[in-house]
């Protein structure tokens, strides 16, 4: 994006008006009030009463229903799953990778075509939404946000020309997307507004009694987001920020060493024998599925990948001794080096 595409933008933003010019008819669609938001969701909430009562089944409903029709499979759930998981492990093996650009953008192609994946399998899922008791309400939401939303210079719109859904797509396809709004959030004009709001008492955006709109709060939660990363005692370097994907590498690089630390102190906390917490290796049982996965985010990823391959070993044995396991034959030469080295010490 060139910097007077990011001015625009910006300028844009901070009024926190869309304008379309339609049939020679200038619209501005300004963001809701608190009492307009009121009705909005009053709107949501009647329309989903209604479409209960009139019998539209619920997007879990809908779900179940294409299922049986063999529209929709559980292989099918199973598959975005794997599919948000291979985004998510991309995106770290990209970060990992950040040095090695061949294998990073490698990884980058790959991405792509994993969130193609997803995006199709997502749009098949949800191709009945309008149908639902979730669909109908959210198009009386939309409608009723139209109404009070809408105005031609400084009065309401009346709708006869144009209807409410039309310009609620028109809005929605004119909301940035995530990649646009972070740019601007880590670039100027938009850096030197954020950075310098309190010194200069800036008002960063024209509210005029009424709500952020979605790029408002977005841009908001971005600049906070690159605040926190520049400000992490970890802080990667220009390169890695100013790339999404590896920046998303990051972050999921970031949280599992937080939950690995905070799953370990948990472990760590449920343990009072002392003999037991002082040990290499502890066995805990799990009396769930849930339990059992916290156990295992307690382990480093050292120790996970050792688990793996005492694991294949196993498989392929069927039984093993110590002696089998890689890692306790280099532990064990580890332990007489020193014991050799200790002679000569004396």
């Amino acid at each position: 994006m060139k910097l007077h595409e990011r001015e625009y933008f910006v300028s844009r933003i901070r009024t926190g008006i869309y304008i379309f010019e339609t049939q020679g008819i200038t619209l501005k669609v300004m963001p809701p009030t608190t009492l307009d938001n009121y009705y909005i969701n009053e709107a949501f909430r009647n329309g989903y009463v209604q479409a209960l009562e009139q019998g539209l089944m619920t997007e879990e409903q809908m779900l179940e229903w294409m299922i049986s029709k063999d529209l929709w499979s559980e292989e099918e759930n199973e598959q975005i799953k794997k599919t948000k998981k291979d985004i998510e492990n991309l995106k770290k093996g990209m970060f990992n990778a950040r040095f090695q650009s061949k294998t990073r953008e490698g990884g980058r192609r790959y991405l792509r075509a994993a969130e193609k994946v997803l995006q199709k399998l997502t749009l098949k899922k949800d191709s009945n939404y309008e149908n639902t008791c979730e669909g109908f309400a959210f198009s009386r939401k939309a409608s009723e946000q139209m109404q009070r939303c809408a105005f031609v210079g400084n009065e309401p719109y009346d709708f006869k020309s144009i209807d409410e859904t039309s310009l609620w797509m028109s809005v929605g396809s004119t909301i940035l997307k995530e990649p646009e709004i972070r740019e601007i959030a880590r670039s100027e004009p938009w850096r030197s507004f954020w950075v310098t709001k309190d010194d200069t008492h800036t008002s960063l955006f024209d509210k005029n009694g009424r709500e952020l709109n979605i790029d408002q709060r977005n841009l908001l939660v971005w600049s906070r987001m690159y605040d926190n990363v520049q400000e992490s005692m970890e802080c990667p370097g220009e390169e890695v920020i100013n790339d999404d994907d590896l920046l998303d590498g990051w972050f999921i690089v970031q949280r599992e060493k937080q939950e690995t630390d905070r799953a370990s102190s948990e472990v760590d906390s449920a343990i009072n024998n002392d003999k037991i917490s002082n040990s290499q290796e502890i066995f805990v049982f799990a009396q769930t599925k849930e339990d059992a996965d916290k156990i295992e985010a307690a382990n480093s990823y050292q120790a996970t990948m050792v688990k793996k391959e005492r694991e294949a070993i196993l498989k392929k044995k069927g039984d093993a001794v110590d002696l089998d396991f890689r890692d306790r034959r280099l532990e064990l030469q580890q332990q007489s080096n020193e014991q050799y080295k200790s002679k000569f010490r004396r």
